[in-house]
């Protein structure tokens, strides 16, 4: 039966319960009204393009739905205030990573420092990530999104309506190769593994 009173502790307690709770706890949130607007407006405030605050939406998804699995959410503020938390956070680290944003605090000073070239490298790696991505289809790529929030190929099948979970995972197999031959065919990923 759907839950159609669905507080904060009901989605945590669906997101960690797991199977179709879970599903039916992140579609909820998905679908959270304003939610989207709001992590949305803040990408294109802050120098984003709707394609980033789309993959920022999908990133922060990913990460929400990890930190509540691993109890890392402490409750101190409500659950959307904290997937837009994550997002924001999210963007000012994918900003950072593209030199688009410098902000320097009393924190940096004794943060042990990344090398310039480690941080170039880290940049072309999920630029060259992103292209592939790009070139595998939108079919692939949803798969993989489900893949990455560690549904199970029983979910998989249901959500991308396979036939079974057999089907789910032959796929997901086919997308993963088809990712992963992208790559090692693009020379700069070559020179990159090299360097």
């Amino acid at each position: 039966m759907a839950n159609t009173d669905w507080t904060d502790e009901a989605l945590i307690a669906g997101i960690q319960t797991g199977g179709n709770a879970r599903e039916e706890a992140l579609k909820r949130i998905y679908l959270l009204p304003g939610l989207r607007e709001t992590v949305f407006r803040h990408i294109l405030d802050h120098g984003g393009s709707r394609q980033d605050a789309q993959d920022i939406f999908q990133e922060t998804l990913v990460l929400f739905d990890r930190n509540l699995r691993e109890n890392r959410f402490e409750g101190k503020s409500a659950l959307s205030t904290y997937f837009v938390a994550i997002a924001k956070w999210r963007w000012l680290t994918v900003r950072r990573q593209q030199g688009r944003y410098t902000d320097i605090t009393p924190t940096h000073y004794d943060a042990e420092v990344e090398s310039p070239e480690a941080e170039a490298i880290r940049t072309e790696y999920r630029q060259l990530f992103q292209e592939a991505l790009g070139q595998i289809g939108e079919r692939c790529r949803d798969l993989l999104r489900l893949y990455q929030l560690d549904h199970s190929m029983e979910e998989i099948a249901r959500m991308m309506q396979y036939n079974n979970a057999d089907v789910a995972k032959k796929e997901a197999y086919r997308c993963r190769m088809r990712f992963r031959e992208l790559l090692e065919n693009n020379p700069a990923f070559a020179a990159l593994r090299e360097s």
